[in-house]
């Protein structure tokens, strides 16, 4: 049976993951007299907190067959150029140790921030001035407290379960002299759907949009209620500290990687691994967070989502979010599973869980 985990605070090292986005965005409140963080502002409606409460069913996004959602077969067909993408993914300059670090630990920003829109919250109008422009910008719900990541990123997630969409933003700010909000990138994904870009063309939600190239507000992050319960039922993402290729495959829709070569040992943006199930996590002496961590890594895996400064997941930013630290992981607690054929497989560039027999 899996643990749940009610209650513990500590501290974590830094790691540093890099960020998504190629848009610019302006938003404008449309109750300018309500700054954000200031829950007790008299004009505004009363404040509600902006994460959910610990919980025996967390919400998990999209539809239970997604990609996102489908855990692996015992057996999956196996990335032919695996050996070497562990290799490269241990040595390669920027590889941080060899092994998947956890970003947002102690005192570290780089975790994610995550929001949880309610009515009442401030609306703000986001207005793209580049090719990528969802209609959802034009009224998005930013809770007052809503701080993003205080790192080059400035990444956030804000789910609306009301409005039954999920939204990423990167190099996100807040303006009290104007009172608008700006960032460098945003996407919309639809809650109810099977959460893919619609630039994949398997979409079942058109509006399924944005700039983070077939990444999803919802997967961007560990959060923080799914390791107090005990699972976390969907795939991670990470970024691989060494360069990524500049291809990318299903279901990024683009890459940030600036390898132009045609070296196999260089992963493409999208490429899924997982523990190896025949690893007994069990005997690692891993906490008790990071055991949650490491089993959803080998039941559902985590695919390459970004280029970053080393190999990391991030966790959610309780410190942004004003609850302060609430991890009591280091950021090498799973080190102890270094990317090598003994621990990880690489799955099959082409391999898609969800269609396979």
């Amino acid at each position: 049976m899996r643990r749940r985990l009610l209650s513990r605070a500590s501290a974590f090292i830094a790691v540093a993951v890099l960020g998504l986005g190629a848009v610019a965005l302006a938003a404008t409140s449309s109750s300018p007299q309500d700054e954000p963080g200031n829950a007790s502002s008299a004009a505004g409606p009363p404040a509600t907190e902006p994460y959910p409460e610990a919980s025996d069913d967390p919400f998990r996004a999209f539809t239970s067959d997604s990609w996102w959602n489908t855990p692996l077969p015992s057996e999956v067909p196996t990335n032919p150029a695996a050996d070497e993408i562990l290799e490269y993914l241990s040595t390669a300059p920027e590889s941080g140790g060899g092994c998947l670090k956890l970003a947002g630990a102690g005192d570290s920003p780089w975790g994610h921030p995550i929001y949880w829109a309610k009515p009442g919250d401030p609306v703000y109008n986001l207005d793209a001035v580049a090719h990528v422009r969802a209609k959802e910008l034009e009224s998005i719900r930013i809770p007052r407290s809503a701080r993003p990541a205080s790192n080059n990123d400035g990444t956030m997630s804000i789910f609306d379960l009301q409005r039954k969409y999920v939204v990423a933003l990167t190099n996100a700010e807040y303006d009290p002299d104007t009172r608008e909000w700006s960032a460098a990138g945003a996407t919309v994904t639809y809650l109810n759907s099977n959460g893919l870009d619609a630039a994949t063309g398997q979409s079942d939600e058109p509006r399924n949009t944005g700039t983070h190239r077939g990444n999803n507000g919802a997967t961007m992050a560990v959060r923080w209620d799914m390791v107090q319960h005990g699972e976390i039922d969907h795939v991670l993402k990470i970024a691989a500290g060494p360069e990524v290729a500049d291809r990318f495959v299903f279901p990024m829709v683009g890459s940030d990687g600036d390898y132009h070569g045609t070296d196999p040992a260089v992963p493409p943006s999208g490429l899924r691994m997982r523990i190896k199930p025949s690893i007994d996590l069990e005997s690692l002496n891993l906490s008790d967070q990071a055991l949650v961590i490491a089993r959803a890594l080998q039941e559902y895996g985590a695919y390459i989502g970004d280029s970053g400064g080393v190999t990391a997941l991030k966790l959610e930013n309780t410190m942004a979010e004003g609850r302060g630290q609430l991890w009591d992981v280091s950021a090498t607690d799973l080190c102890g599973l270094p990317f090598s054929a003994e621990y990880w497989d690489v799955l099959d560039e082409d391999y898609d869980p969800t269609t396979a027999s």
